[in-house]
This record gives structure tokens, C-alpha cells and sequence, in this order.
């Protein structure tokens, strides 16, 4: 029995009983030092978030032979047993998500509290992990700030195991007396059920919606079944062992584990039956228990490791906050400021081990007032109150700025009608990086500016990979003779604004044909899965069809390409992403349709990330939103295409200069809010450019069909 070690996660006790082992602890250090150094330095380290998995099978590991040494008989047993992982774990996550909120009110942008109040609250009710599965796997939420609190998903798939698991082996253990079989027979049968069951699903699920597949408990349970499955052969089987056998064993768990942190990276589809590596590496490690003197207890041991695996817990707790909130005090979070971080991460967690994991608890266990459940109440109701205060500070700052109207307004009394929006870029206006810094408002405010998106969205117009692109949307706009369809991905949609109010001014009927994350290209792009990667392959051909079935007039295309060309780099898919374009353009002007293929937009995220939160942390200066043109301005294959195929039928529109001058890409132009995320263009900027999409698109085209009213 481990009964010093029935967590996932380190507390200290002195002086250790017989039955510790310290290879554990060690092990311990591993998964949060990988982990830690992935955060930080994430390209030297490219697997380290396999660290979680190590966790994952040490929690069932030590918590399964917890229970079948004690196993709960009634529900007081099982009451028992939650309140005892209250006191060891939740006080010091209390503290940090309390630190972090009084954090994020002290020197985070209003343009996050809402989202980070949010999760705030997830973190403290631990279902974090299904929060950002139902949120963030989002293709709108690609450009949101990564929050303080979401290391917490981790952990609340944890306390989700806790949570069930002292009921499912307590049922096993008493159906096994009830029925005069063994406890530890039918202990393991259980958990070998959970541990297929949870494995195939696992697999299944990271290859059909692997966003939402990475932070589920149910693709995760066979992670701690894994460890619960060596705690339930038995004490025997893991018992400590010197034979040679078990010392290969063990090396063999600790190459597994290196393979996979050095080896493995983020675009791995995951868990599924790569998370295979590291975790039954680290469950070999557990069975073979090995203590022969060439082991790798010869580092595990020592006191390095047993000093960061007694910590490991507030560590993982404090790095993930500091990491986040720490760059909005510096200009350059480099080296220097890493080191920094890292050096007062191991700081608070030691106060926090001395302090709240020993001492706190210490108090609890011998307080009248203060139990376990009270705290448990108290402490969760106060930071639901706190957090949830963020979210309704942000709910009233973006009702006092709904009125776009009067805050543009506003901005174009100051700055002058020649200097508003777009003609903020004009020779007759001060320079750009001046106009932006002499008014300390932008229009849309940055809290509203992150929703100031075409209606597109909300009318549903977009494909997505959720359904690997087999749910096509045709959204009509506008009724006219003249046909028209805007055809692309995100970048296509941003235009819908502009391209409406042309469509209304010329009597067009406008379709739309777009697709989230996917450049409407007959080409085969990276994806998640090969169902994904499938279905934009198909969509794309899919338009063409509709495009000769329909018979349109003019046919507007703009795509972002940020999937690479399937077993290709995004730069080595450049040239054969141009060739395809080329085919496809020509396929759609031989339907008799004028080509438009607007370039594509510059792409804030490259360097300074979201744009609405970067302008709220700089309120006063907006020159830290800015960028080189050549850093923002990506390539456009489909751009490329059309000076290929030089056909007068299919042209180039090149807006970019409403966004950039010579040397430098702008995030507020003439005091308007240019972007609602890291590369969309806002709905109140795109519809200040109709005027000139209108005017270049009637230079490009000589059609009088197309523009009666023009003089060409």
C-alpha cells in the first residue's frame, strides 16, 4: 500500500513511510519539468505536454491502489475519500486561481475579462477541460488570448476521476465478495474494461474531432487506467525488484518517455493511440519498480528530483499564470524574463507546498469551524463571485461602448473627415504611426471591435471541418438578374460587408460559398483528419459544379492559405498551390463568369497576435500593434495564379493598401478598428472600403453588364 502517495501530484510528508517510493517522485520531476520546459521553450522540446500523460497514469496508479488496499463499503467511505483529495489539493488551486484573477483585474486588458472570468470559473469548478472542448476548439476562437487558468483542464480531468472512480472500484469490490470471487480479479477486469472501452473511443475520437478529443475525461480515462490497471495485478507484481529484467523494463519506460517529448509535437492528432508511447512507458516504469543499482533511481533518487516531484504540484500550478500574465508587464518577453518566471515559479511553489499543502491542511484537520466540506463551499463561492465579477464588469463596459455610431463619430470630429478611416493612410494626412498615437479611442471600442464580425456568421453561411465539410451552406443576399458568388474561407467572408453593399448598389443577387480554415483549392490541404483533409478536397469541386450549374455573372474569391498542401511545409506549398489555382480559375472563367481574386489581407498574428487586446493593453500607443508590411503581408498562391494565367477575364484586386503603406501594416486606421481578431478584417472598417472595392473591381472589369452605370 502507497498510502503516502495516493495522489497525482506531490504532497510532503516527514518522515516517509517504508512503502514510499521515491522512483515515483522522481517521475514526478520528469512530467513537470517536460511539461514546464515545453511551455517555455516549446521548440526545444517539442512532446513535453506528454508530461500530463505521466501524471495521468501516476494518478491511477496510486489512487487505485489506494482503494483496493481500502476499499470504500458505503457511501461515508466514498465521502471520506473526496474530502481527504479536498484537502490535499484544492487549497493551493484556490490560491492560484485567486492570484490570477487579482492578476488579470491589475494589468490584463478589459478585452479578456469576460472570457477569463469565465474560465476562472470553470478552473474553480473543475470542468475546464470540457469548457475549452465545447469553446475553443472553435475556428473563431483560434485568435483568443490563451487564459491564465487553461493548464486547469489537466487537473479537472483529475478531479473527474477522483470523483468516480472510489464508486467504480468500491462496486467492484463488492460484487466480487458478493459473488465470492477475488477483489483484485474483479478490480482488474473492471478496470481492463475502462481502460479498452476509454482506448478505442480515444482513438476514434482524435481522428473524427480532434480539437474536442484532446481536453475530453473519456479519451483520457484509459491514460489512468493504464497505472490503475499495474496497481490492480497486484503488490506483488510491482513490487520493488533488483533482477535484470525489470531494470530493462525500466529503461525501457524512461527512453519511452524521452522518445516522445523530443520526438512528438502539437500537430500530432492526440491523445489516440499515439499517447500509447508515454503512457505505457510510464506504466512499464511502475511495474518494474526496479532497484538495481544501474536503475534509474540513479537520477530519480537523488535529491534534485525528489525536491521538484514534491513540488511538481505547485509548479504545474504557478508556471502556466506567470507565463501568461507576465507579458503584459515587459515589451520583450525573451530569455532574461523566461528565467525570471521560471525562478519566482519555484518560489511560490514552495511557500505554497510549506504553506497551504502542508500547514492549510494541517489546519483543516484539526479545525472545529473549518471542515473539509465548508471550505470546499466557501472557498469555491467566493472565487465564483470574484471571477464572475469580470464577467459582468466586461457584460457593462461592452453595453456603454454598443454605440458604434456615436464613437465613430467621435473619432472623426478629432481626427477630421480626411483623416478618417481609410484616408488616415492618404499623403495629405500626418504620418500613420502619429494619427494613431494623438487619441487615446478607437472605433469600435476594443471590447466590442472582438464581435464586430459580417453577418455571415451568424447566419451559419460557413462549411465546417465539425463536419468535415459535407454541410454546404448557400446563403442568398440581395435579388437581381446579375449573379454573383463569393467564394473562399474566412478571408472570403470578411469581405461580405463591402461586397453586399456593391451587390445592393448594381442589383446583384449575391451567394456565398465559404468555408472555415479550408482555401477553396482542388488540392488536398493538412488537416486533422483525413476526413477533414477529404471534404475540402470535395468542397472545392463541389463549387466548381455549382458554379456551371448556376451560371453566375462574376464569381469574387479570396482565401487565406494557412493549411500547407497535404506531406508539404507552407512554403514548399506555395508553387504547387499556385498551379492549382490556376486550373481552378480557369475552370470557373470557362463557365463564362468574371473572375475577381481579391489578395489576400494582412495577417496580424504573425507577430503581435489579437488585435482588439493588443490595442486595449496599448491604449494610449498603438505602435506595438503595428508591424513591417513584409511580416504581416502573407503569400497568396491564388493571387500568384492569376498574374499566371494572365486572362483579362480573371483579375487581381489588391486592397492591401487601405491597411499598409510602403513600410508598415497598421491594426487602427484613421481611428477605426481594423481587425476583430489576429487576421480578420472588422465588419465597420470592410464596409468603409465598398466605395473603393466597388471602384477597382468596375477598373478591373470592362463589363457594362456587370456595372451598367460605369463609363468603361
Amino acid at each position: 500500500m502507497l498510502s503516502n502517495q495516493d495522489l497525482p501530484l506531490p504532497i510532503q510528508r516527514d518522515p516517509r513511510p517504508r512503502a514510499f517510493r521515491a522512483d515515483i517522485q522522481g517521475l514526478r520531476a520528469i512530467a513537470v519539468g517536460i511539461v514546464v520546459l515545453y511551455h517555455f521553450w516549446g521548440h526545444y522540446l517539442p512532446g513535453g505536454f506528454v508530461g500530463v500523460d505521466v501524471f495521468f497514469v501516476i494518478s491511477g496508479f496510486l489512487i487505485t491502489s489506494h482503494l483496493i488496499s481500502k476499499p470504500p463499503k458505503n457511501v461515508a467511505d466514498v465521502g471520506r475519500f473526496w474530502m481527504r483529495r479536498v484537502k490535499r489539493l484544492i487549497p493551493a488551486s484556490f490560491v492560484v486561481i485567486l492570484c490570477s484573477v487579482v492578476g488579470i483585474w491589475l494589468i490584463a486588458p478589459t478585452t479578456v475579462w469576460q472570457d477569463w472570468g469565465l474560465q476562472a470559473i470553470a478552473a474553480t469548478f473543475y470542468f475546464q477541460n470540457w469548457f475549452l472542448a465545447l469553446t475553443k476548439v472553435d475556428y473563431l476562437a483560434e485568435g483568443d488570448a490563451v487564459s491564465p487558468f487553461q493548464h486547469f483542464w489537466s487537473l479537472s480531468a483529475e478531479e473527474q476521476f477522483y470523483f468516480v472512480w472510489p464508486i467504480l472500484i468500491g462496486a467492484l469490490v463488492i460484487v466480487a465478495l458478493r459473488f465470492q470471487r477475488k477483489p483484485g480479479t474483479m478490480a482488474l477486469a473492471g478496470v481492463g474494461t475502462v481502460f479498452a472501452v476509454s482506448l478505442g473511443y480515444s482513438i476514434y475520437a482524435t481522428a473524427t474531432d480532434p480539437g474536442s478529443a484532446y481536453f475530453s475525461t473519456f479519451t483520457r480515462a484509459w491514460e489512468f487506467s493504464a497505472g490503475a490497471l499495474v496497481a490492480a495485478l497486484g503488490t506483488k507484481i510491482h513490487a520493488a525488484k533488483k533482477d535484470w529484467v525489470s531494470l530493462v523494463g525500466a529503461w525501457g519506460g524512461v527512453l519511452a518517455l524521452a522518445f516522445s517529448a523530443l520526438a512528438f509535437s502539437g500537430e500530432m492528432p492526440f491523445p489516440g493511440y499515439i499517447a500509447a508511447v508515454p503512457v505505457l512507458g510510464t506504466a512499464l516504469l511502475l511495474l518494474s519498480h526496479s532497484t538495481h543499482k544501474y536503475s534509474p533511481n540513479i537520477f530519480l533518487n537523488t535529491r534534485i528530483f525528489q525536491f521538484f516531484g514534491d513540488n511538481s504540484y505547485a509548479i504545474y500550478l504557478w508556471h502556466w499564470p506567470l507565463l501568461i500574465l507576465m507579458p503584459y508587464l515587459v515589451d520583450d518577453f525573451g530569455w532574461p524574463q523566461k528565467i525570471i518566471a521560471l525562478a519566482l515559479t519555484l518560489v511560490l511553489a514552495v511557500l505554497t507546498q510549506k504553506l497551504v499543502e502542508v500547514r492549510f491542511r494541517k489546519f483543516i484537520d484539526t479545525s472545529v469551524l473549518l471542515s473539509a466540506p465548508r471550505f470546499l463551499a466557501a472557498g469555491s463561492l467566493v472565487l465564483a463571485l470574484v471571477a464572475g465579477s469580470f464577467y459582468l464588469t466586461s457584460t457593462r463596459i461592452i453595453r456603454n461602448a454598443e454605440n458604434v455610431d456615436a464613437a465613430l463619430a467621435s473619432v472623426q470630429k478629432e481626427l477630421g473627415e480626411d483623416c478618417f478611416g481609410p484616408e488616415g493612410l492618404s499623403d495629405s494626412c500626418d504620418d500613420p504611426q502619429t494619427l494613431q498615437t494623438s487619441y487615446e479611442s478607437a472605433a469600435p471600442a476594443p471590447v466590442v471591435a472582438k464581435e464586430d464580425k459580417p453577418r455571415v456568421y451568424a447566419d451559419d453561411c460557413f462549411s465546417g471541418a465539425g463536419t468535415d465539410f459535407a454541410t454546404r451552406p448557400v446563403c442568398n443576399y440581395v435579388h437581381g438578374k446579375i449573379k454573383v458568388a463569393l467564394v473562399g474561407n474566412s478571408h472570403a467572408g470578411q469581405w461580405f460587408p463591402a461586397i453586399d453593399k456593391v451587390a445592393k448598389a448594381h442589383g446583384w443577387s449575391l451567394d456565398t460559398y465559404l468555408a472555415s480554415r479550408c482555401a477553396v483549392l482542388d488540392a488536398p490541404q493538412e488537416f486533422e483528419s483525413e476526413e477533414d483533409v477529404q471534404g475540402c478536397n470535395d468542397y472545392a469541386r463541389w463549387a466548381t459544379k455549382q458554379f456551371e450549374k448556376e451560371d453566375y455573372d462574376l464569381i469574387i474569391s479570396s482565401n487565406r492559405f494557412a493549411q500547407p498542401l497535404a506531406g508539404r511545409t507552407l512554403a514548399e506549398s506555395e508553387a504547387p498551390g499556385r498551379d492549382a489555382y490556376e486550373e481552378m480559375l480557369q475552370d470557373w472563367s470557362d463557365t463564362g463568369a468574371e473572375v475577381a481574386v481579391i489578395r489576400d489581407t494582412p495577417w496580424p498574428g504573425s507577430t503581435v497576435g489579437n488585435i482588439p487586446d493588443c490595442v486595449a493593453a496599448n491604449s494610449s500607443d498603438y505602435k506595438d500593434c503595428s508591424a513591417a508590411a513584409d511580416e504581416w503581408i502573407p503569400m497568396d498562391p491564388q493571387a500568384e495564379a492569376v498574374k499566371a494565367l494572365d486572362d483579362p477575364d480573371v483579375v487581381n484586386i489588391d486592397m492591401n493598401d487601405q491597411l499598409c503603406d510602403d513600410t508598415t501594416c497598421y491594426p487602427v486606421v484613421g481611428g477605426v478598428m481594423a481587425y476583430w481578431d489576429h487576421s480578420h478584417l472588422s465588419e465597420t472598417y470592410v464596409q468603409m472600403l465598398a466605395k473603393t472595392v466597388d471602384s477597382r473591381l468596375q477598373k478591373a472589369i470592362d463589363s457594362k453588364e456587370l456595372f451598367p452605370g460605369s463609363s468603361s
